[in-house]
């Protein structure tokens, strides 16, 4: 997917103070919150395949829950292409190594809780 294609047509509004009036705001760019730990990263990137990519996008979703758990979304994949497949290995592979805990529900997204150390 292009950058064009993830982006949801949202139109934003602001208030000017000069103009007292709305305007429209400019688009707010995605970032990822840290600090994330460089030895957790250290050891994602140990492990095979798009581990590192799914782990960037569990970081990105962590920032955003302000460390609770969370659900995993299909726009946190997309965003860093990370395929069904590539997921389920990469959460397995992290669960196996200690950084994430993971609570799986048949018919839903999986919960993910990040194990800081």
């Amino acid at each position: 997917m292009t950058d064009e294609e993830l982006k949801i047509p949202v139109k934003r509004f602001q208030l000017n103070p000069k103009l007292q009036m709305l305007v429209e705001a400019p688009p707010k760019l995605l970032f990822l919150r840290g600090p994330i730990p460089m030895d957790w990263l250290s050891k994602a990137s140990d492990l095979p395949g798009k581990t590192l990519h799914l782990a960037m996008a569990l970081w990105w979703l962590n920032g955003m829950s302000k460390g609770r758990a969370f659900k995993l979304t299909g726009k946190a994949l997309d965003l860093l292409h990370v395929s069904r497949d590539a997921m389920r290995d990469g959460l397995n592979r992290l669960e196996q190594h200690g950084l994430i805990q993971v609570e799986r529900k048949t018919g839903q997204r999986p919960v993910i809780t990040i194990l800081k150390r």
